[in-house]
């Protein structure tokens, strides 16, 4: 039975309802979030109470502790991103702040663990994007196989004892053998690797094989909602362009 891998939804509960609507038409019930359920598009609330209500284990992303830390404004992120997080913060119920903030930063189940940015607590939340990262993560990697989020694109990071790492877009693949490898599930609400279809990840634990599914979704009403919140209007407009 596969098991589904989520994430960086970013408040967009279009895109959210068309990948839950896909997983329950292919039968899979067992899903995992990298994290990032709120942020820059215009539906956190709604966002939040889906993944809660639908009982999917999720870890904290950047976004996620932004928002639930209250009135904290010293991040180091983009204008639009800052308007959104402040947004989001004044829409937000004191329970599902709550949730948010007592999100775990790692969960190990079954043999694999799913975290939002990467195994290395220090840099806070750092992108697995090059050798360094990717070998600073698998310092802490314990499983052999784990899920991430926070780059907004399918990601495929492995690393075998004595060779240098090795980092490729995602695609359809078998799992290696005596190596560590970090799978990036893409993003479901603001994908940025140049396909505006939400992305999210298939593993099948019985043959160690990964899937890429893409899922159609209302890129129209998103920009909608995200327009008629007063929200920066780059944020709309990237969800047309995957980027």
């Amino acid at each position: 039975m596969s098991i589904a891998f989520l994430g960086d939804i970013h408040g967009n509960i279009d895109a959210l309802r068309a990948v839950l609507g896909a997983l329950s038409e292919l039968g899979v019930r067992r899903i995992y979030c990298t994290g990032d359920v709120v942020g820059y598009g215009a539906s956190p609330g709604e966002c939040v109470d889906a993944v809660r209500g639908a009982g999917i284990p999720c870890v904290k992303g950047n976004h996620d502790d932004y928002v639930s830390r209250g009135g904290v404004t010293d991040w180091q992120i983009r204008p639009e991103a800052r308007k959104a997080i402040l947004w989001t913060q004044r829409q937000l119920s004191a329970e599902q702040v709550r949730w948010l903030h007592g999100l775990p930063h790692k969960i190990e189940a079954g043999g694999f663990s799913v975290v939002h940015a990467s195994h290395a607590y220090l840099p806070h939340w750092p992108y697995v994007l090059n050798e360094r990262a990717a070998i600073h993560n698998f310092l802490f990697q314990r499983c052999a196989f784990a899920f991430s989020g926070h780059s907004h694109v399918p990601l495929y990071v492995a690393h075998r004892h004595g060779h240098r790492p090795k980092l490729d877009l995602l695609r359809n693949v078998l799992l290696p053998s005596r190596q560590k490898v970090l799978i990036g599930v893409g993003a479901v609400g603001q994908p940025r690797d140049s396909d505006p279809r939400a992305c999210m990840v298939l593993y099948d634990p019985e043959v160690k094989s990964i899937r890429v599914h893409r899922v159609v979704y209302d890129v129209a009403a998103a920009q909608a909602r995200i327009r008629d919140a007063g929200l920066p209007s780059e944020l709309a407009d990237r969800l047309a362009v995957g980027q």
